[in-house]
């Protein structure tokens, strides 16, 4: 009897400890680490021409000839569109038969002051004669000076019914159709300057609210991501666009790729800031009065200790803190939701060192 209860006393402890060790919960930790915490933002946006204009005829008229397209590279100097010039022709025929005929009549005012002049010297003719011819002469020079300029003024109608390009570009917009009847200052083309370009973005207002200016920029082909050159804030629109709620704001590329063409489609990389912080994986979160917190394990006790955190911000697979917890500390990364406070843990094999 006495060997059958001490087996029964040493069974009882057996269980007991065995009992004791299934307790201790394992978890897996990982060792809090201070990384290069870079802060960045990205949109997509387009390349434009960083000039560009709006062609138009300072005549009205009918188109009667087109030579270019969207898409076109012209030269400057070249004709784009032609108007009909059968008016400005017939203009130019008026004003070159006023020229004709206020010459005719200075010739005539000419001579007859020679005359008078001669005749004054030999008492035949009066001052007063001899003036009048004189202001009848100037008058006829007057009238010439203004039929003359009225025919230059038909001669530079006429050149206007050919809208020719002011710069090499490419032809970005066209608003214009053979036979169509355009008005004065009416758009005809848009024109693409070639040389610098920009990188035009609708950014969210909230983006610059900070005020903050980026540490670098980078664009890229939204196609060819490998494709990308630095650039830098050139423009911020002061308009906010209400039915969107952005602002349109420009960047500056110098000496792009070939490859990066107008209109291409293209993605800004933006560094905003730069800090050492510590980050710790999503599911390492916990909650002390409504608060942010973390269990972390004492390395040599191996007991947990739930530790208030703030946090700085959350991103895809990592929460970065602003402060709450010191390098090397061992973090509980699964296994939170049953601790308690200076509860005894066993850490798993495949923890993170």
């Amino acid at each position: 009897m006495l060997a059958t209860l001490s087996m029964l006393t040493l069974s009882s402890c057996e269980d007991q400890s065995k009992k004791a060790e299934a307790e201790v919960p394992l978890v897996t930790v990982e060792v809090a680490k201070v990384d290069h915490d870079v802060i960045r933002a990205a949109g997509t946006g387009e390349i434009k021409a960083r000039v560009q204009s709006d062609l138009s005829f300072k005549v009205s008229g009918r188109v009667i000839e087109r030579h270019v397209s969207v898409g076109d590279r012209v030269k400057a100097g070249q004709v784009l569109a032609t108007l009909d010039p059968t008016e400005q022709l017939a203009d130019i025929e008026s004003a070159k038969a006023g020229v004709a005929a206020q010459e005719a009549t200075l010739r005539k005012s000419s001579s007859v002051l020679n005359r008078r002049k001669t005749l004054i010297q030999t008492g035949a003719l009066s001052q007063q004669e001899v003036d009048s011819a004189q202001q009848e002469f100037l008058s006829a020079q007057k009238d010439l000076d203004a039929a003359k300029a009225a025919l230059e003024t038909s001669q530079e109608a006429l050149e206007q019914t050919e809208l020719k390009a002011d710069a090499d570009g490419t032809i970005t917009a066209r608003d214009v159709e053979v036979g169509q009847v355009v008005q004065a200052s009416s758009t005809v083309f848009t024109l693409a300057h070639d040389g610098a370009r920009d990188a035009v973005f609708n950014v969210q207002e909230n983006a610059l609210s900070t005020g903050a200016n980026p540490i670098s920029l980078t664009v890229s082909l939204l196609s060819r991501p490998e494709i990308s050159v630095p650039a830098k804030v050139r423009e911020i629109s002061p308009t906010l666009d209400r039915s969107l709620g952005t602002v349109r704001v420009k960047l500056s590329i110098e000496n792009p790729p070939p490859e990066m063409t107008l209109g291409a489609a293209i993605v800004a990389d933006v560094v905003m800031a730069q800090q050492d912080r510590i980050s710790i994986p999503w599911q390492s979160m916990f909650s002390k009065e409504g608060k942010s917190a973390v269990w972390v394990v004492d390395k040599d006790a191996l007991t947990t200790t739930l530790k208030p955190v703030q946090v700085e911000r959350y991103d895809a697979d990592r929460v970065v803190l602003a402060s709450g917890l010191e390098p090397g500390e061992l973090v509980v990364v699964d296994g939170v939701q049953f601790l308690r406070e200076q509860q005894k843990v066993a850490i798993s094999k495949g923890a993170a060192q």
